[in-house]
């Protein structure tokens, strides 16, 4: 079993097809896209027009939650972006996704046969959509999390048959084995390499996630001698052209970010 894992695509176009082109040359199984799909100042509509031609599984992310379910005037400036940008076909193929972050875990079941019944998916924790898993932010970085706090962000519900668990959200290409055999595998963002966050959760504070490069991210993953093991993989892509239509959006810090795999300091 060969599983790509592509998460946090944000409407970039032109890092998609290359990370379709790399996929392909491995012939996975599947390829499961992990959630935040379109939101971003770059091509959204044109990036769901591509992905709906495609045989992958969606779960649905925090920007997909919240361009369908918030007021335009409560959306973040991506969201915004993205809400006018996408039509009422593409509102309703986003709102089709899975969104497995409090009780639909498993919302992959019709997919079992394709990738086993020991594989769970989220887009940040089992629990919660916006809750990063592998990561802590202290002061203005995140950090990795510590064992006893991935421990606690994984709820009681994950279930010892799962031996997989796949996540994204915070745009850090990671895997982690849990001393109980668990695999916790985040592929990175295939389309925003650095990001801010001035609205965290409660208990953190601003912070920037940087990952300093600004290829593509995604991960394979394959199962052999009954034990999972994943390849983080980056790929270069032109990303001068999207970091050009982030610029002409009026977004030069997503222009900087995509450029530079840094966010621009003030």
């Amino acid at each position: 079993m060969r599983i790509a894992f592509v998460s946090d695509i944000h409407g970039n176009l032109a890092a998609l097809q290359a990370i379709m082109k790399d996929i392909r040359r491995h012939q996975p199984d599947a390829v499961i896209n992990l959630g935040d799909t379109l939101s971003g100042p770059l091509l959204p509509q044109e990036t769901a027009e591509l992905l709906r031609q495609l045989d992958w599984h969606h779960v649905g992310g925090n920007h997909e939650r919240q361009v369908l379910s918030l007021p335009l005037n409560r959306q973040n400036q991506s969201d915004a972006f993205t809400s006018a940008a996408i039509d009422e076909d593409t509102k309703a193929w986003i709102g089709s996704h899975a969104n497995p972050g409090d009780k639909r875990l498993h919302e992959g079941r019709r997919w079992a046969d394709r990738l086993g019944p020991d594989v769970a998916l989220c887009h940040g924790s089992p629990r919660s959509d916006i809750e990063y898993l592998l990561e802590t932010p202290v002061g203005e970085v995140a950090l990795l999390a510590t064992s006893a706090e991935i421990e606690e962000r994984l709820d009681s519900r994950l279930g010892p048959h799962i031996t997989l668990l796949a996540c994204g959200h915070t745009h850090v290409p990671r895997s982690v084995r849990t001393p109980s055999g668990l695999l916790i595998v985040n592929p990175g963002s295939v389309g925003l390499p650095a990001y801010d966050d001035d609205h965290p959760l409660p208990q953190s504070s601003y912070h920037r996630i940087e990952n300093g490069s600004p290829d593509a991210r995604y991960a394979m993953v394959e199962k052999a001698s009954g034990q999972w093991r994943c390849e983080l993989i980056s790929v270069a892509y032109d990303f001068h052209s999207m970091a050009e239509v982030a610029d002409r959006n009026g977004r030069p810090d997503w222009a900087h970010a995509l450029r530079t795999g840094f966010m621009p300091r003030v």
